[in-house]
């Protein structure tokens, strides 16, 4: 209850528009996790496949595997979604999601620590991280919640302290959580993975003995996981990796989703204290939204204490884990306050690991969160036995400055979704089949890029449509993040430049163009203020039909 009333507070700004608006202070993100929590239910009961999906990008369409379409919330947030709608449930979803990843972080870290206390605080500081602060603002619903961490945490455990007697059976119920993860968002198993290997590693260099004395039981727990997963995944991994729209090279350069060094120190506006350093951060690397990686000298100082004075390999080795994710997050080569220096870094061991090689190293931030989060709540279980009362009264004041330190600001904003009003209106002038060519069209812009998407869900996914913003290829193109211009885009975005209209050649070619991708009509939303005549006469040329003035919007039938 303690976290979830912090969320709330947190988000407040939502809870009173929480069918009009969405939570993040960008909406390109927000408005394509609405409309995949909407598409899992709605696929499901019109016959189509959740994970495969032609109403974006159409007629080549796009791969669900490739994208962040969090189809394991979909199902759970379906009855939300069907009743109230996808805002709302895309909403809940960002307020539940610190939520269920700070319980189980608390609950990963029962058999670790003897009290509540530090196991309730580690939780909340795990849930309300700068990580997952920086990825609440970005309305990145796929990092939010956050589970597999703390379900490697507790694997550890399970598997290298407790032994259990059923090996296989142990590994299992890994695999499950592995597939779990898989249709929430599988580049974190990636990440997940590799960070088991990098325990597993330091594990053996402290232990070498005990783990090769082990390695018949962890044999036999690998197999129960690779099976377990093989099994429940065959057919999204297919997609992946054979699956059709997928990506035929490379989506994204290692150095350019690299954390910045300096993060560590520098925080952002997610925290509501911010040292000196805060004015560096106009200079961090990357955008605010995966700016989670600061640490502070409040909880450094914690770090630095509990490592140095606690008699615990565990910390130990729990400190060696994250500085050894600090290091990979970095990427290829490091980056201080957004100066490329050209120094290498161990990142470039793993990028040309299939699959690995596409993840984000920035996203190791989540893994180094949880480990300093674990050498907190160590350090405070093992606080009251210290025998001076001078060294018990120190190392609380540190701990309430380390807690306050990462305390969130109150800057968690929103973005207005609201139906238009033409949606509906258009919806009725639509058949069974229908191809939208939209103006404007689905794209990755920041700011309401992906608001078209919202207008299909509005309309009752009454149509399909061209545009579409996403990770896919077509037959031009290896790697795509949106679908590309077309003729009669291009002619959309030169009258909005204020240029002369295109010619009859150029009319008549965008016209043949649109129907040999299929589209059936087109709707143009001029932008608020406008002039329409020029927008509305290209779109008659293009398509040869008057159009109908709806409610705001244009409707042309080729």
């Amino acid at each position: 209850m303690l976290y979830l009333a912090a969320s709330l507070v947190l988000n407040h700004r939502v809870l009173g528009e929480l069918a009009t608006a969405t939570a993040g202070r960008i909406n390109v993100d927000s408005d394509l996790f609405t409309w995949w929590l909407h598409w899992t239910p709605w696929s499901l009961l019109h016959g189509h496949n959740p994970l495969v999906t032609d109403y974006q990008h159409f007629p080549v369409g796009v791969n669900a595997m490739w994208n962040t379409t969090v189809p394991v919330l979909g199902l759970l947030l379906a009855p939300l979604t069907l009743t109230a709608g996808p805002v709302v449930a895309f909403n809940i979803a960002m307020i539940l999601g610190p939520v269920a990843s700070g319980v189980a972080m608390a609950a990963a870290l029962t058999p670790y620590t003897r009290r509540q206390t530090p196991r309730i605080v580690a939780g909340g500081l795990y849930a309300f991280a700068p990580f997952q602060l920086a990825h609440l603002a970005a309305g990145h619903l796929n990092l939010v919640w956050s589970l597999l961490p703390p379900a490697l945490l507790y694997t550890v455990y399970v598997l290298v302290v407790r032994r259990p007697r059923r090996a296989g059976l142990a590994g299992a119920l890994l695999g499950v959580a592995l597939a779990v993860q898989t249709v929430l968002y599988v580049q974190t198993v990636g990440l997940g993975v590799l960070m088991l290997v990098v325990t597993a590693v330091a594990l053996a260099l402290r232990w070498p003995r005990a783990v090769l004395e082990r390695l018949p039981e962890l044999a036999r727990a690998g197999l129960g996981c690779v099976a377990t997963y093989a099994v429940l995944c065959a057919y999204p991994l297919d997609l992946l990796l054979a699956g059709p729209a997928r990506p035929r090279g490379p989506i994204r350069v290692a150095g350019d989703s690299s954390a910045d060094a300096a993060n560590l120190l520098v925080p952002t506006d997610v925290t509501h204290f911010r040292p000196a350093l805060a004015g560096a951060a106009g200079h961090l690397a990357l955008y605010f939204g995966e700016q989670g990686g600061y640490v502070g000298p409040a909880v450094g100082a914690v770090l630095l204490v509990a490592v140095l004075t606690a008699r615990s390999t565990t910390i130990r080795l729990t400190a060696a884990v994250g500085s050894v994710a600090f290091v990979l997050s970095l990427g290829p080569t490091l980056v201080v306050l957004g100066h490329e220096t050209g120094v290498p870094l161990p990142w470039r061991a793993v990028m040309h690991v299939p699959l690995l090689s596409e993840a984000e190293p920035v996203r190791l931030q989540a893994f180094v969160t949880l480990c300093v989060v674990v050498v907190v709540a160590l350090w405070l279980d093992r606080l009251p036995d210290l025998a001076s009362v001078a060294a018990r009264g120190a190392g609380g004041v540190l701990a309430v400055l380390a807690l306050l330190s990462w305390l969130p600001a109150n800057s968690q904003g929103t973005q207005p979704a609201r139906n238009p009003g033409f949606v509906t209106r258009v919806a009725a002038y639509l058949r069974p089949g229908d191809v939208a060519e939209t103006y404007p069209r689905i794209s990755n812009a920041f700011v309401d890029g992906s608001r078209p998407l919202l207008w299909q869900l509005a309309s009752g996914m009454a149509y399909r449509t061209t545009g579409g913003y996403f990770i896919g290829s077509d037959a031009q193109h290896d790697e795509l993040g949106e679908t590309p211009s077309n003729r009669y885009q291009d002619g959309c975005a030169a009258l909005a430049q204020g240029q002369p209209a295109p010619g009859a050649a150029q009319a008549t070619a965008a016209g043949r163009e649109l129907r040999a991708l299929g589209v059936t009509v087109v709707i143009v939303v001029p932008p608020p203020g406008a002039n329409a005549a020029p927008l509305v006469e290209w779109t008659h040329r293009v398509t040869g039909s008057a159009g109908e003035a709806v409610g705001g919007a244009w409707v042309f039938r080729l």
